[in-house]
């Protein structure tokens, strides 16, 4: 590949992660190798990156020649893990969010990447620290979660492993800059970091909801559209697949605390394979397209404040564990999630009796120790945040 060897990174996976950062490193400038075990995978990966660059040049984003270069001079594929991490500053693993497989590979690119190359994962959930224990470089390991999809989200989350260096941070802080990214200091390294851990207490409350049966999913998605969003959180979860939310929640069950196991409606629907728009049903049934939800069925048996407290609560939880700043958490989620405003701002001002009260409500009524309110809301602290 030659030239600068900080302008050469080689992405693990080619997936629909791993090929979008692929695409993001080429459109500033680096030259990439993009590694998978199958030439299927790869040749698809490729293809998407080029069908992306196309579209880009046909909207006038970027030159048709650059395109064309980006492809033919700048992106190198590669079945061969050592000849496509042998020269590489910057290694992004983007393989599957499975601990065992992700820790394996660290320990192979340990041995075959360049002593001062910077081993990076994508993981969305998993342990950086973990992860650099697999090497002998613990220092130069660190996490940057990018947003699906990687060119379109400006989020990236630079995490931060127990042993990881203030350089190495700053470096990644730094790349992801370069890619005209906006990126935040996750400082601990704690499971979901920021994004999927401030918003997962909101998924333990609809699973409440759902089996303490408060309310009907449609009841719910048509009050959450009336107020403004674009998707209900149940045809969300549809969207999406419930079997992510369902392997989410056992994860964080395990690594955060025993109130995240999914909900009893949610392992039914798994058991039952009705996974949402992929099989065709899950809380509705899509064989003819996207559900139709009915506006006349917005329920008042849920308020959609409590949500956003909920989701207030981790914040500030998150906060207190020294994760990441209060600045941080709502530029994260403003730029990681449909949010346009952070948590952090919108709840800044409400009274802290008032916060506590609801919250230990909430607490008691659904029998969720996370949704009890935090010592920064008891006694109002984050009052001392700035002024909302």
């Amino acid at each position: 590949m030659g030239g600068d060897s900080k302008n050469q990174m080689t992405v693990i996976g080619a997936g629909d992660m791993g090929h979008g950062i692929a695409e993001v490193g080429l459109l500033c400038g680096l030259d990439v190798s993009l590694y998978d075990i199958k030439q299927e995978f790869l040749d698809r990966g490729v293809g998407k990156i080029k069908e992306s660059l196309t579209q880009m040049a046909a909207k006038g984003k970027i030159g048709e020649k650059d395109a064309q270069e980006m492809v033919r001079q700048r992106l190198h594929p590669s079945l061969d893990l050592a000849g496509a991490v042998g020269e590489a500053f910057w290694v992004i693993e983007a393989a599957p969010e499975i601990l065992g497989l992700k820790k394996e590979l660290f320990g192979k690119l340990d041995q075959l990447t360049r002593k001062e190359a910077i081993l990076a994962s994508n993981t969305s959930n998993m342990s950086i620290t973990q992860l650099g224990a697999m090497t002998r470089k613990p220092d130069k390991v660190v996490g940057l979660h990018f947003f699906n999809p990687a060119v379109v989200m400006k989020l990236v989350e630079v995490i931060r492993g127990e042993k990881t260096s203030s350089e190495t941070m700053q470096l990644g802080y730094d790349l992801c800059l370069k890619m005209g990214k906006v990126p935040v200091r996750v400082e601990k390294d704690r499971p979901g970091f920021i994004v999927n851990r401030v918003q997962a207490p909101r998924g333990v409350l609809l699973g409440a909801i759902l089996d303490q049966g408060v309310a009907e999913p449609e009841e719910v998605d048509a009050k959450m559209k009336a107020i403004g969003m674009p998707m209900g959180p149940f045809e969300l979860m549809d969207y999406v697949g419930i079997d992510v939310a369902y392997y989410s929640a056992l994860y964080r069950a395990e690594a955060l605390h025993p109130d995240y196991a999914p909900a009893k409606g949610v392992v039914e629907k798994v058991k039952a394979g009705r996974l949402g728009k992929k099989t065709g049903a899950g809380f509705y049934d899509w064989s003819k397209g996207r559900p139709q939800i009915d506006p006349a069925k917005a329920t008042d048996k849920v308020d959609p404040l409590d949500f956003l407290l909920v989701t207030f609560n981790e914040a500030t939880r998150a906060v207190e564990e020294g994760v990441a700043t209060p600045a941080d958490i709502d530029l994260a989620i403003e730029n990681g999630s449909g949010s346009k405003v952070g948590p952090i701002k919108q709840a800044r001002g409400l009274d802290p009796k008032f916060l506590t009260e609801r919250l230990e409500a909430l607490s008691r009524n659904f029998g969720k120790e996370i949704f009890r309110p935090t010592r920064t809301i008891r006694e109002g602290l984050y009052r001392n945040w700035g002024s909302p």
